[in-house]
């Protein structure tokens, strides 16, 4: 009877030890959950800070180069003109530009309808060549100087004209420029009454076509 103190004592300090482990193991398993969690963590505010210091570095950038980049979209380049063709040297080749109309009555067709005569009548000689009128009206307007629509259709000369519409009569001006050196070589207006306009538009333009042909044309034959 006396014995049986010592082996409750002897038991507890058994399930005692054996508690032990298991303590240890839970506090090892916490110590790695709050490593995790501290790595997470820090992984975290480690990819903050650098999206913050990438977003600081561009607003730098942004900054000194603005008012350049500004500039260079505010000044947009010219745009270049590619050659339709290439003139062949000692070759006799024309574009014919859109008239201009400058009635007070702001209507074109006239001047349209004369535009298409004057092609019509040059073209039919073919001692000159002379650029197709779908080519030529891309310069209605705005106009580049002469010497760049010579470059971008590939031509000599350039015929460029104006009609005028007023009391019953209309005046047709032309001007003949030799592109190469950007000055006129031939220059006159033709007056006449408006009751015939498809009469008045064909002996214009065989007058025009005739003076024309005499002043680059000739020269051609001669030469060869």
């Amino acid at each position: 009877m006396v014995e049986q103190p010592e082996t409750v004592a002897t038991l507890t300090a058994a399930e005692q030890l054996a508690d032990e482990p298991a303590d240890r193991k839970k506090k090892k398993k916490k110590d790695k959950v709050r490593s995790a969690w501290i790595s997470f963590v820090g992984r975290i505010i480690a990819q903050v800070l650098g999206a913050a210091a990438t977003i600081s570095l561009g607003l730098m950038v942004v900054q000194k180069y603005a008012p350049e980049t500004a500039q260079a979209v505010s000044a947009p380049a010219a745009p270049v003109l590619q050659p339709v063709r290439l003139a062949t040297p000692g070759e006799a080749s024309l574009a014919v530009l859109p008239l201009q109309n400058i009635s007070a009555d702001g209507e074109g067709s006239f001047a349209k309808g004369m535009t298409d005569t004057l092609i019509t009548y040059l073209a039919r000689h073919e001692d000159i060549h002379v650029v197709s009128r779908t080519s030529a009206m891309q310069f209605r307007e705005p106009r580049p100087s002469v010497p760049e629509i010579a470059r971008a259709l590939g031509v000599n000369f350039v015929l460029d004209g104006s009609v005028i519409k007023a009391d019953g009569r209309v005046r047709i001006t032309a001007h003949l420029i030799d592109a190469r050196r950007d000055e006129h070589i031939w220059v006159d207006s033709y007056e006449r009454p408006l009751r015939e306009v498809l009469t008045v538009q064909a002996e214009v333009a065989n007058a025009i076509a005739a003076a024309v042909r005499m002043r680059i044309a000739t020269p051609v034959l001669v030469r060869q």
